[in-house]
């Protein structure tokens, strides 16, 4: 499973003939590193040290972080497209969502509208753990610990 994931490659016709393999996954990584260092996308700033985080990937499910502006959220959309483009994959809006932390709930259902997404209410799961969840709190991490404890007994 791991090399077929860690394989995957695409080439794209140019003028005629195939351009050099890309490598979906990193493409995307690269557009979204790039569309930071330009300012098209600010990401978000996560912590006491402040540590600032445009996507978390992980094989095909990502989770980009940006403010809740119309500019910034059209240029991740358009970093999405250009990564379309350029892999010729397809990126599925009606199976992604939009969550806003702080932010008005009629402004999430805008982006989500406007993007073709679902909405999704923190807190959620993703790969397992618990997102937007009060990291202080013990019953956040309970089902993570239960999940580790249940591993380990066996």
């Amino acid at each position: 499973m791991k090399s077929c994931l860690a394989s995957a490659s695409v080439s794209i016709p140019v003028n005629g003939s195939s351009s050099e393999e890309v490598i979906p996954q990193k493409s995307l990584n690269m557009l979204l590193v790039r569309a930071k260092e330009l300012g098209l996308i600010r990401g978000a700033s996560i912590g006491a040290g402040g540590v600032n985080v445009s996507h978390l990937q992980f094989a095909y499910d990502i989770i980009l972080f940006c403010k809740a502006d119309w500019v910034e959220v059209t240029n991740v959309k358009r970093v999405l497209r250009c990564f379309e483009v350029v892999s010729g994959l397809k990126i599925n809006y009606h199976k992604s969502d939009v969550s806003g932390v702080g932010i008005d709930e009629a402004i999430v259902d805008e982006f989500a509208s406007r993007l073709n997404c679902t909405i999704h209410k923190l807190p959620f799961k993703y790969l397992g753990l618990p997102l937007g969840a009060n990291p202080r709190r013990n019953q956040s991490w309970k089902p993570v610990v239960d999940m580790f404890r249940s591993k380990l007994a066996g």
